[in-house]
């Protein structure tokens, strides 16, 4: 199933960059282990999210030529919202993202309203970050699969090990990249990183309301402006408001 979904990546730069890890037997297993989980779900009467031509969304949006920031997320939206009288998942493959026409996740308000302080950006109207994929932002999830209604239901399959597999591939890029850790579960994938002196690497707390009871808070976190200063510094071009 993986391996299918891998074919829309073909004679994508990001197909053989992916390879030393696809080819490898935790992959195999990761695989296994996610055709056992669509089964699973489907003997429930229930789904997996985002849809299997979705899962690698976020390579397919972001070109790795042009790749400059690292954004991770935690899973995908394990919720569904309702337009046009069909119910449609929140999780389209792009961490934090979601389609053009669903609710903005608090989460997401959240990182707007920093963008909006920091940066001085108008609040968007809606929540698809597909426009900060393709100016060279990898919006990516650690676990990218869960079951609807079950947040962090796919944490045991294998897909950290794919994810953090990635995360170390990309610290050995020789060139300038912003990795933005946003939470603790994020910022323990620091320490996979290679030391390189051409990346930053910035960690705030998760922008869920639930983490802005206490000290320290997102909100306030400038993380946005610290990241765009470090891109103007390199003259790479990136607009952070959304049309």
């Amino acid at each position: 199933m993986l391996f299918h979904a891998l074919e829309k990546l073909k004679n994508n730069p990001w197909m053989e960059f992916l390879k030393p890890i696809t080819q490898s037997a935790p992959f195999a297993t990761l695989n296994q282990n996610y055709m056992q989980a669509l089964s699973d779900a489907q003997a429930r009467q229930t789904r997996v999210f985002p849809p299997p031509n979705a899962l690698f969304k976020a390579f397919e949006a972001t070109p790795l030529e042009s790749l400059h920031t690292i954004l991770l997320g935690q899973d995908p939206y394990h919720g569904i919202f309702t337009y046009k009288n069909q119910e449609h998942p929140l999780a389209m493959g792009l961490s934090f993202s979601v389609p053009i026409h669903a609710p903005i996740p608090k989460s997401l308000q959240n990182i707007y309203q920093e963008l909006q302080q920091s940066l001085h950006i108008s609040l968007p109207t809606h929540g698809n970050l597909q426009s900060w994929a393709k100016q060279g932002v990898l919006l990516l999830n650690a676990i990218l699969s869960v079951e609807k209604n079950k947040a962090k239901s796919h944490g045991h399959l294998g897909w950290e090990s794919f994810t953090d597999s990635i995360l170390i591939q990309l610290s050995h890029l020789q060139r300038p990249l912003v990795f933005i850790f946003l939470g603790r579960v994020a910022q323990e994938k620091i320490k996979l990183l290679n030391s390189n002196p051409q990346h930053l690497i910035l960690s705030a707390p998760h922008p869920s309301p639930l983490a802005q009871r206490r000290p320290p808070f997102f909100l306030g976190s400038g993380i946005f402006s610290h990241a765009q200063s470090f891109l103007n510094q390199k003259n790479i071009a990136m607009r952070w408001d959304l049309d």
